[in-house]
């Protein structure tokens, strides 16, 4: 027989096979990264990062918080957008960096930005450290839970932040991942996890929006067009107490926080973790389902009541407290949610702030309900300046920003309460989003009687309208309802209540330096040149004006200090476009220079005047200190009153009068009064601390030097009174009173 030829089968090398075996295995990878480049050149998906660069040239030195990273965490449901603070790319030595992390609450819902609880503490915050640079960044996002917060963690501890707030946990069962969630990839927390990861691909959200996108055609479409957020984010309502769901929730809430903390750990970033305040007095329970083991809700909600009828309040808060954590609809963190925080707080070593505590002892029996919150988790006004406290409380005890506050300019809570930036607009919006919300699932069942609020309301008056409109239609924003008031109230001379209206502004867009001017200037028209200088100067942090520099050196130059009046006219004199404008500049600085016996720079003032004008005359008025005459429209009645009680040698009674103006207005003018009161009464701390909170308000003011003088001496501080006599001497040789002061100060007494 003859054998066939059967062909050889040759070996491949061992490096080609391994080479080819490489090439096989990376070519979807390769296809992957291929694919994901073209889909970023062409601008594809979500921009999933948490901070981005800012978008105008005027903040190119900033960075902003995204508005459009809730994509990431909503892909069936609108998301709502962070506030859109801004930090600096690069951060000062100066600086103290503060995150916040949170949700609805935390985004100050349901008013606007200025009463976010963030933005009243980092005005507190700003004043008792004033050497520092406070920047606060809030990243809430309406119905998020600790998946999206963990998710935030790591892009928040790259931009170096000093500290980070937390007030979280309500949302854990409903918000974005949540065992309850409409937005949902499953309850395994793994899953989400990764999922979470894979969205900063865009690769990955091009499948997921495709799968979405199938989903939604096999289901019937959108998602339902009526109704709030907080009625469209419920997928599974019902979540029994101590259920394998309810469970589930809190161990996840458990191991997000906690990673949370660590993470911060790692990076030694101080974290202030809050517990949560819920109305559990005046919300019903949603739900009510009794089980084996449990009675129902509202058996615990109507013991309650019931022992509040009979003043049993110990007992009726701890029937409060059951009905909520027995409520079966999770809109409510249940009391066990507090105790974890509490537990990790203290495992992870982060600062534990008692919000709830502080709420409980502002309540009625220590029951906290609608006196406190809008609904069932939402502060009200009062809330918000609270929650604000309890964080400031915190942080000034911890030390962290510096070791005490400046006794000068720290203030108290209740003086912000009377002079933030809000106004009765903002309860009304506020009222009204709360009367809306209450018109949808899970205050009333939506699938029986719809009505619309926004229907069937009629407004009573002409800011009841105004503030309705704003929650009615898309067209009015809160911030183009304070503008009309404000030009309303401009119309009428009432300068005050316009300026209030452009505070609220202020706080509303912080970065906007045209509500800077607009407040400064009503504030000129009512009295407050202190104020209204610091509004101009803070509008300059966020643009160059013309304006803005010519109106506050005009101040400048009421106060008497002149360096600083020619430097800001110097400056205006830059930015000025128009001849008159220049000519106007000129005028003033030639007034300066008059008055600091510069007669070089005056002459060649005057030269540039005449080369615009030939002829012009100049008259400069005599030079005087004028700035105590201008007086705050609102304390006018309080200083007024003080100066009457003076003339009767009713010193006690002025000085009632003038501790109670400075609950209204921390006015350097009542303070110097009350310094004047106390040197006369020998009480020499009590006078020098009202003197030197005042000093940048008159440290050009010889009559208050002269007094700084003697006070210091009073006190022991002879090194303190050679440097105000120096000051004295340099601003004003020819002081009428300067040589007895001098012979004081060598141990000479003055009659």
């Amino acid at each position: 027989m003859k054998k066939k030829n059967i062909p050889v089968k040759k070996d491949i090398p061992k490096p080609k096979r391994l080479l080819f075996n490489f090439l096989i295995a990376f070519f979807p990878v390769l296809l992957f990264i291929l694919l994901e480049f073209i889909l970023r050149i062409f601008h594809y998906g979500d921009e999933s990062r948490l901070f981005m660069d800012h978008p105008d040239e005027q903040y190119k030195e900033y960075r902003t918080v995204n508005p459009h990273v809730g994509a990431k965490y909503f892909q069936r449901l609108e998301y709502s957008e962070p506030a859109r603070d801004i930090f600096l790319r690069k951060k000062p030595d100066n600086c103290f960096r503060i995150f916040v992390m949170g949700s609805s609450t935390v985004i100050g819902f349901p008013y606007e930005y200025n009463l976010m609880f963030s933005r009243i503490l980092q005005e507190r915050l700003q004043d008792a450290y004033p050497g520092k640079k406070i920047e606060m960044i809030n990243t809430a996002i309406t119905a998020i839970n600790t998946f999206t917060l963990l998710d935030f963690m790591p892009q928040i501890l790259a931009e170096k932040p000093d500290a980070i707030l937390i007030y979280a946990g309500h949302n854990e069962f409903y918000g974005a991942f949540g065992v309850g969630s409409a937005e949902a990839i499953g309850n395994n927390r793994a899953l989400i996890r990764l999922h979470l990861r894979l969205m900063n691909s865009k690769v990955y959200q091009a499948i997921r929006n495709s799968i979405g996108g199938i989903g939604k055609t096999f289901s019937g479409g959108k998602a339902p067009s009526r109704g709030t957020l907080m009625s469209k984010v419920v997928r599974k309502a019902d979540i029994i107490y101590n259920s394998k769901d309810y469970r589930k929730g809190i161990r996840y809430f458990e191991k997000n926080y906690g990673a949370m903390l660590n993470l911060a750990r790692k990076n030694k970033v101080p974290v202030f973790v809050s517990d949560l305040v819920s109305n559990v007095r005046d919300i019903k329970p949603f739900k009510s389902i009794a089980t084996e083991n449990y009675k129902g809700a509202d058996d615990y909600y109507k013991e309650a009541r019931a022992a509040e009828q009979r003043n049993e309040f110990q007992k009726a808060k701890e029937n409060y407290l059951m009905a909520r954590d027995y409520d079966c609809i999770r809109f409510r963190a249940s009391g066990e949610i507090n105790e974890k925080i509490r537990s990790l707080a203290v495992e992870y070593k982060a600062s534990y702030v008692p919000t709830l505590a502080l709420f409980e002892s502002n309540s009625p029996h220590q029951i906290v309900g609608d006196n406190l919150l809008t609904e069932h988790v939402h502060p009200n006004i009062e809330g918000q300046f609270l929650l604000a406290d309890a964080f400031y409380e915190a942080i000034a005890r911890s030390g962290i920003i510096g070791k005490n506050v400046d006794e000068f300019s720290v203030k108290s809570a209740e003086y912000y309460r009377n002079t933030y930036g809000y106004t009765e607009l903002d309860r009304l919006v506020g009222y009204h989003r709360i009367a809306n919300l209450k018109f949808h699932f899970p205050f009333r069942d939506e699938s029986k009687d719809y009505i619309d609020y926004r229907q069937i309301y009629r407004p009573v008056s002409f800011l009841d309208s105004l503030a309705f409109t704003v929650i009615a239609s898309k067209e009015v924003s809160t911030s183009d309802a304070h503008e009309e008031l404000a030009i309303r109230f401009e119309k009428q001379q009432d300068y005050f209540n316009a300026f209030r209206e452009y505070n609220a502004l202020v706080k509303i867009n912080p970065y906007l330096p045209v509500y800077y001017r607009k407040a400064a200037d009503c504030l000129i028209n009512s009295g407050d040149l202190p104020l209204a200088l610091k509004y101009y100067n803070r509008s300059l942090d966020c643009e160059e004006s013309f304006y803005a520099r010519f109106r506050a050196g005009e101040i400048y130059l009421i106060k008497n200090d002149l360096i600083q009046a020619v430097r800001y006219f110097s400056k205006a004199l830059e930015l000025a476009g128009k001849d008159s404008d220049r000519m106007k500049v000129l005028t003033k600085l030639y007034i300066a220079y008059t008055y600091r016996n510069d007669k070089e720079n005056a002459t060649r003032i005057l030269q540039s005047m005449h080369r615009m004008s030939p002829g012009i005359q100049i008259s400069v008025p005599p030079r005087g200190y004028f700035y105590t005459s201008y007086i705050p429209v609102q304390i006018k009645p309080f200083i007024d009153q003080a100066n009457e009680l003076l003339a009767k040698a009713d010193q006690q009674g002025a000085e009632r009068v003038l501790l109670e103006s400075l609950k209204i207005n921390d006015s350097p003018v009542a303070n110097r009064m009350l310094g004047e009161i106390y040197a006369k009464n020998n009480e020499h701390p009590k006078a020098l601390f009202r003197l030197r909170k005042v000093y940048g308000d008159f440290d050009t003011d010889p009559r208050y030097l002269h007094l700084m003088i003697l006070v210091c001496l009073n006190n022991g501080q002879r090194q303190d009174a050679d440097r105000y006599l120096k000051q004295l001497a340099q601003i004003e040789p020819d002081y009428p009173e300067l040589a007895r002061l001098k012979e004081y100060f060598q141990g000479t007494p003055v009659q």
